[in-house]
């Protein structure tokens, strides 16, 4: 099945639909639409992004609050991605358990899954310590969709040169992006917008110094170094320190840290 992309007013008009072809859900959060068996697919598919919260029928806690917190933060943002709740009965009339059942969802909720207007298979949403926060969602979000999803630490401008960093081998090529964020950095009118550029910097001068000769691509590089602040986040560190580690993790999920996936570029010489 094609996609085609959403039309805002069209899937806005859909999401309205939702709460009247299913007059026993109720809107649970604000910047969410609930969902149920009869309006999964029709929904779903309108959009380009579906992150979708399989949990009890009524649910709370910090898990809850993370996604729908998150949710009403997005929401303005973007009209290519929904924030859907399906909440699943496990006794009177069992309501959506069919939708359980389909997408295999165990009973140890929430489990959030991101679906694609494709119709291609979702993605688990499966961090490594099993915590549900905004953060770790923005993270999930931001290495796998093609959404700007920013992260505490980055802007949405250095985002793009980091991406276009990363897009080429041309060692020519990723000395003009250095200058062109040294120059940014000089324009900027203030300490605090400064802020975030040494990380980006630091981190592009890294890359070019560990490829001199070819030695080892951009995606090795961020790895490592991720792999490298992780570890320095699993020992005794100053809250000021640990504060610093965590935006630089995020600066280097816009290198493609930790979800390079299936590009790896080839080796430059520089």
């Amino acid at each position: 099945m094609r996609y085609c992309p959403p039309v805002p007013v069209v899937a806005l008009a859909l999401v309205a639909a939702s709460a009247l072809i299913a007059p026993t859900a109720a809107w649970t959060a604000r910047g969410c639409v609930d969902l149920d068996s009869s309006t999964f697919d029709l929904v779903t598919r309108k959009f380009r992004y579906s992150l979708v919260k399989f949990d009890t029928a009524f649910p709370y806690g910090d898990k809850h609050e993370a996604f729908t917190g998150l949710a009403l933060e997005t929401v303005g943002t973007t009209d290519e991605l929904l924030f859907a709740l399906v909440g699943i009965k496990d006794y009177g009339e069992q309501d959506n358990a069919d939708l359980g059942r389909r997408f295999a969802i165990p009973k140890e909720y929430p489990v959030i899954k991101l679906f694609h207007g494709d119709g291609t298979p979702p993605i688990d949403f499966a961090p490594a310590d099993g915590e549900v926060t905004g953060d770790s969602l923005r993270k999930f979000l931001k290495r796998h969709t093609a959404l700007y999803i920013g992260l505490p630490g980055c802007t949405e401008r250095l985002d793009r040169l980091a991406q276009s960093f990363v897009d080429t081998v041309e060692p020519a090529e990723w000395r003009d992006l250095i200058e062109q964020v040294e120059r940014a950095e000089r324009a900027e009118p203030d300490a605090a917008s400064r802020a975030p550029y040494p990380m980006y910097l630091s981190l592009m001068r890294k890359i070019v110094k560990e490829a001199d000769g070819g030695r080892r691509t951009t995606v090795e590089v961020v790895a490592d170094e991720m792999k490298r602040v992780e570890k320095l986040l699993a020992g005794k560190l100053s809250d000021a320190k640990r504060a610093e580690l965590k935006l630089r993790l995020n600066v280097m999920l816009s290198f493609g840290g930790a979800s390079s996936g299936t590009r790896k570029p080839e080796r430059a010489e520089l």
